[in-house]
């Protein structure tokens, strides 16, 4: 739409005004609208764009059975677990249904009993999903930097105590002291922060479950 301006007075401005105030109004309501439902402090995005066919798809089949983004990390705690701790949580499952076992539901399919074990006992699942969530960002991080660092000439090694920590080393020195609960250590150059993440890797202990 064209609208004159020779008038003089600011009668055409204050239209423009009006209808940009209302396109605007607009645009803020239709962005709410498609605005993809928040996560809460704590969840975690899963996705990566490489896999994106691949993540949607799978979600796509998971939602028909009513799980959502929120049961993603006891998902991926029940599809962590070894055979044995599995058997030891179905252990739990089954003192906390015993008493309240109806019968046999013909109509209940595997996606409905999935969602409910996982509705059961959330809290322990997502134990387990927190632990797996750790342990394959703590074993990317391995993998990339081993060959690095076997590489690395002892000056080279000098030069890393010149450099800050990055903010990958950081991240992951945060999330593996806060879900083995220990302290946090001083790394005070990127060397330093290569050789904690390096040994806590060779103690056994820090891929455990906690109890």
């Amino acid at each position: 739409m064209e609208h004159n301006l020779d008038t003089g007075s600011g009668q055409d401005l204050e239209q423009l005004a009006s209808q940009l105030d209302r396109a605007m109004a607009l645009l803020a309501r239709t962005e709410e609208r498609l605005a993809a439902p928040a996560i809460t402090p704590g969840e975690t995005s899963f996705r990566d764009p490489r896999d994106a066919y691949h993540q949607i798809t799978i979600g796509a089949v998971l939602a028909q059975y009513k799980l959502s983004a929120h049961h993603a990390r006891a998902l991926d705690g029940l599809l962590s677990m070894s055979f044995d701790q599995l058997m030891e949580v179905w252990d739990e499952v089954e003192e906390i249904i015993g008493e309240h076992e109806d019968g046999d539901d013909d109509e209940e399919t595997l996606g409905s009993s999935l969602l409910e074990l996982l509705e059961l006992i959330p809290g322990r699942l997502e134990q387990f999903g927190r632990y797996a969530e750790w342990r394959r960002a703590f074993d990317r991080y391995q993998e990339r930097t081993k060959p690095y660092l076997e590489g690395l000439s002892d000056d080279d090694l000098r030069r890393l105590a010149d450099c800050p920590p990055s903010a990958k080393q950081m991240h992951l020195i945060r999330s593996t002291c806060a879900y083995h609960r220990i302290a946090f250590p001083a790394v005070p150059h990127r060397r330093a922060a290569f050789e904690w993440l390096r040994d806590i890797g060779a103690n056994a202990k820090y891929r455990e479950v906690r109890p």
